[in-house]
């Protein structure tokens, strides 16, 4: 009987210090901070734009352009890559975007994706573009960010609000 309420004993334990180490692990860095996050890309220059030959709605698109940040104090730049999908013919109205942006800062880079329909307002009314987008990731100060936000824009330029966990 002692050595049964010995084993039971040691099991508790052993589950009881697997437990704090799984808490411990999914806790958040005491030093990760949660802070607001606003990108404006001023505009896009198109630096590539090739639709597949097997699919001619499927484009693979990469745009570039200068970026404003209250992550930053000096000008910085967006890169994108982007699927986009045509609705029924290559320059329709509307288009859905498949898209991943690096805002390049000079502290580091934060990556974002977002997936879109995009349409006039001729046809939808409001911005082109209006959508959630998600913090993928970032390098330097910006190592292991997360973080969501909207992505809005239309005109010359986009804008991203959010908030970012770095």
């Amino acid at each position: 009987m002692h050595r049964l309420l010995a084993r039971a004993s040691s099991r508790v334990i052993a589950a009881v210090i697997a437990s704090a180490v799984v808490a411990l692990a999914l806790a958040p860095s005491a030093s990760a901070r949660t802070t607001p996050l606003h990108f404006t890309v001023l505009h896009l220059d198109f630096t590539s734009y090739v639709c597949r030959k097997d699919q001619p709605l499927v484009c693979d698109v990469t745009f570039t352009g200068p970026v404003k940040s209250n992550l930053s104090t000096t000008q910085g730049r967006a890169d994108s890559t982007a699927v986009l999908y045509w609705e029924g013919f290559e320059g329709s109205p509307c288009n859905t975007v498949d898209e991943t942006t690096v805002f390049r800062l000079d502290t580091g880079t934060v990556t974002t994706h977002s997936y879109h329909r995009d349409c006039p307002a001729t046809i939808r009314p409001g911005p082109r573009i209006h959508t959630s987008f998600t913090v993928t990731g970032g390098t330097g100060a910006f190592a292991g960010a997360t973080g969501s936000g909207r992505e809005v824009g239309g005109g010359p330029s986009v804008v991203y609000n959010g908030q970012i966990v770095f």
